[in-house]
């Protein structure tokens, strides 16, 4: 599993200290979809599937790693509703982007471009809609700060 030298113990974080982790683990997630992005592209150019097996096997890991950290992030956040109706609608799109990506990897296998192309429009629509979660968590830390002193 791939340790990344800014992570921090969660449970060990004060509650302003949390949305800016969640924020680290959502960068941490779209570099491991460009991971992902880069092994489809390997297996596409070179049809080597023992070697996709694998970096899908890493990404997958990171993938659940991260999903964890931020639950226990979600749990933290129990009494605030807002917040945690925010994290839940995150992990929501995310999923969904996740299936996405792999439904568009499918249609580009089987030379679907039809269908690879309205998989890529949901999945672009999908994308503004997590950037708008993660700007409405942006000002919930903002409120949480502003809270505080």
């Amino acid at each position: 599993m791939e340790k990344v030298e800014d992570d921090i113990n969660i449970n060990e974080c004060n509650m302003h200290e949390l949305l800016p982790a969640l924020f680290r683990l959502q960068s941490q997630r779209s570099l491991t979809y460009q991971r992902l992005y880069d092994a489809q592209a390997m297996f596409l150019n070179t049809h080597n599937f023992p070697g996709f097996q694998v970096f899908l096997s890493d990404i997958t890991i990171i993938f659940a790693r991260i999903s964890e950290e931020i639950l226990l992030i979600k749990k933290r956040f129990e009494n605030n509703k807002n917040i945690l109706k925010h994290i839940e609608q995150l992990q929501d799109y995310e999923e969904k982007k996740l299936q996405l990506t792999n439904d568009m990897f499918v249609a580009k296998i089987e030379k679907k471009n039809e269908q690879f192309q309205d998989i890529n429009e949901k999945s672009i629509k999908l994308i503004d809609d997590i950037n708008e979660i993660l700007d409405e968590l942006r000002y919930d830390q903002q409120d949480l700060n502003s809270m505080e002193t």
